[in-house]
């Protein structure tokens, strides 16, 4: 569906392209016709309100490109680029005093450490670090970790994965039949009546008996009693004239 978007191939040092606003509405629109399945997870869509070919196509087209873009460094080119961002990154603070033989042999390290993720999370990680404006704790004093420096990759990632999760659950839900048929309709009919008279049993309200409804109201009594009295000894304890509602409310209960 080229009217919706067009991607080219991606690899570990590139990041995806975002997604144009159509192909947004378009993932939106069936995301909103699924309901859900018997189990975790499982999605439901009617064949009537399922994506047509085309629609199929071009969301499947942008998964392959995120999946992609996700993919770790896995060429010497991209293992390079790796260590060269590393290198400039751990380059920009004064802890990394090194000689040259120990910064490579921590540059190896910590590119070691990456190799879980794409090149382009580990770059704009290392930008994110170096303006102060990264996710993970971490002191701005000294070189960030390689285990920080990865967890900040992945807080980058996150929104591909998103992504890559909505267009998922449209894909892979389960299309049924729109038609329904008078068996079906009526186990159906016959299913929602067998839980309403569950829920009924569940819920039933029990009367209260006149028993039951004075001795709530004496308890009530004498709630508002204890409060009175307490009323009227800060009254008191303040010069000010008591009130005389405890002596009413005593001859009413007489």
């Amino acid at each position: 569906m080229t009217s919706v978007q067009t991607r080219n191939a991606s690899t570990s040092i590139s990041p995806p392209e975002a997604a144009t606003r159509p192909l947004l509405d378009l993932v939106s629109r069936f995301q909103n016709r699924l309901e859900d399945g018997d189990r975790p997870g499982h999605k439901l869509i009617s064949a009537g309100l399922a994506p047509q070919e085309h629609e199929r196509q071009a969301l499947e087209d942008r998964k392959r490109h995120l999946s992609a873009s996700l993919a770790p460094a896995s060429t010497d080119e991209d293992r390079v680029a790796l260590s060269r961002i590393v290198m400039a990154l751990l380059g920009g603070f004064p802890t990394f005093g090194a000689d040259r033989e120990d910064a490579k042999i921590t540059v190896s390290l910590i590119v070691r450490a990456l190799d879980d993720v794409p090149v382009w999370a580990v770059q704009k990680a290392a930008g994110l670090f170096l303006k102060n404006q990264q996710k993970v704790r971490w002191n701005p004093e000294r070189a960030p970790t390689a285990p920080q420096i990865r967890a900040e990759a992945k807080m980058v990632m996150l929104d591909v994965e998103v992504e890559l999760h909505r267009l998922d659950q449209v894909l892979s839900a389960e299309i049924v039949d729109s038609e329904t048929t008078e068996d079906e309709r009526k186990a159906a009919v016959a299913h929602w009546n067998q839980l309403k008279a569950e829920m009924g049993r569940s819920n039933v309200i029990v009367q209260r008996t006149d028993d039951e409804i004075a001795q709530e109201r004496a308890e009530q009594l004498r709630a508002n009693e204890a409060v009175e009295r307490r009323d009227a000894w800060e009254r008191k304890r303040a010069g000010l004239p008591v009130r005389n509602t405890f002596t009413l409310r005593a001859e009413v209960v007489e």
